[in-house]
């Protein structure tokens, strides 16, 4: 039988990254034993734990950290990387013991060098090309860069999120052509493990616009909560709630919000548990994204998916992703944002509109048809 090296190295806290692995090994294992053998490579506790209790074979080894030096050898003499890699490193001699057929990566940040197997790759986002000024991406172009080519030159397979992910891995690696590059589009989903959990009970005000989002520049925190500002003195019991990891922008957020006095208008929960955020969309007025990244996110749908209507951004790929069943703003307008909280705020027929479109949407692509697609992709390589 012929067998699928999984490398996993996400952790809860890393959010939509760490959901899209979840759902890559969920799916996987469905067809364990029956199309092929898993051998999950954790980088992790989380994981270790994750696979002891579905019954997926494991090994405990430490993704490699590779140098920049180390990379640009893997980009630039990818045969010579090749056999290197394959017969003198701990994974290359772990694939080659073990049979591995297809070696498949759940994340796009962590670095594969060129092994001698066939390799399926994720690119999620090509933002550190399209929004550079941001200092999380930019600070890290080139690594990112190194990445990004030695995927179009050594990949067997790469899987974006959209047509437009598609259209800009080929404008950006592939010179505008294919040259027999294998690219496959599989849209996101919303995470089984929100949609399927049961709620928890948070303390939050009755009535509340909620984003979920870690505590990066991009995730355009500030002007979100300007839109809460502009809406303060007609609407004073107007409310935000934000939940997500610490990252390089909440003492910029917290500072404002102090200085705006805005304490009373807007809460900060940090990261919370699956069950918390399930209650928080499932109680909440509307979930507002001003996000500057896509192509396509993942807490639009898990909104949709938990009853709880959209606002999004209207960047890249995501007005097609809500289509009709979410509202769109620019999100360097606060007065936009606010005009889309208002509208949420105040008229329930909307909401409730909005509420049905978005469930009629979700059930159109769902875990069935992306575990489909997935098998399919695996399939084709085995």
């Amino acid at each position: 039988m012929k067998k699928i090296a999984v490398v996993l190295a996400t952790i809860p806290q890393a959010g939509g990254s760490h959901q899209y692995a979840m759902l890559m090994m969920e799916c996987l294992k469905e067809k364990q034993g029956i199309e092929y053998e898993l051998l999950a490579i954790c980088g992790n506790r989380f994981w270790c734990a994750w696979c002891r209790k579905n019954k997926v074979c494991y090994i405990e080894e430490n993704i490699p950290d590779f140098s920049v030096i180390e990379k640009k050898f893997n980009y630039s003499f990818p045969f010579l990387a090749k056999v290197y890699n394959t017969y003198f490193t701990s994974i290359g001699k772990l694939l080659r013991k073990r049979r591995v057929d297809i070696l498949l990566v759940t994340i796009q940040m962590y670095y594969i060098p060129n092994y001698n197997v066939k390799k399926i790759v994720p690119v999620h986002d090509l933002m550190h090309r399209y929004e550079c000024e941001f200092p999380e991406v930019a600070a890290n172009y080139k690594n990112r860069e190194i990445i990004m080519k030695s995927f179009a030159i050594y990949a067997d397979c790469i899987i974006v999120d959209s047509k437009l992910g598609k259209k800009q891995f080929v404008e950006s690696y592939l010179n505008g052509q294919m040259k027999r590059k294998h690219i496959v589009v599989l849209p996101f989903i919303a995470s089984e493990h929100i949609c399927n959990s049961e709620e928890e009970y948070i303390k939050v005000p009755k009535k509340y616009v909620f984003y979920p989002a870690q505590f990066w520049q991009h995730k355009n925190h500030i002007n979100l909560i300007k839109a809460i500002e502009i809406l303060k003195d007609s609407m004073p019991d107007i409310h935000l709630v934000l939940v997500g990891s610490e990252k390089n922008n909440l003492k910029n957020i917290k500072r404002y919000i102090n200085d705006n006095k805005l304490e009373n208008n807007v809460t900060i929960l940090g990261f919370v548990s699956n069950e918390n955020v399930i209650y928080l969309y499932k109680h909440a007025t509307a979930m507002i994204m001003p996000s500057y990244f896509g192509p396509t996110n993942i807490p639009p749908l898990e909104a949709m998916a938990l009853g709880c209507p959209v606002a999004v951004a209207n960047k890249y790929a995501m007005p097609e992703q809500v289509g009709k069943a979410g509202l769109l703003f620019n999100p360097d307008s606060p007065e936009e944002i606010a005009e889309c909280i208002k509208k949420f705020w105040l008229d329930d027929a909307l909401r409730e509109k909005m509420k049905t479109l978005g469930y009629e949407r979700i059930v159109k692509w769902g875990r069935k048809e992306f575990s489909e697609r997935l098998q399919k992709i695996v399939n084709e390589f085995l």
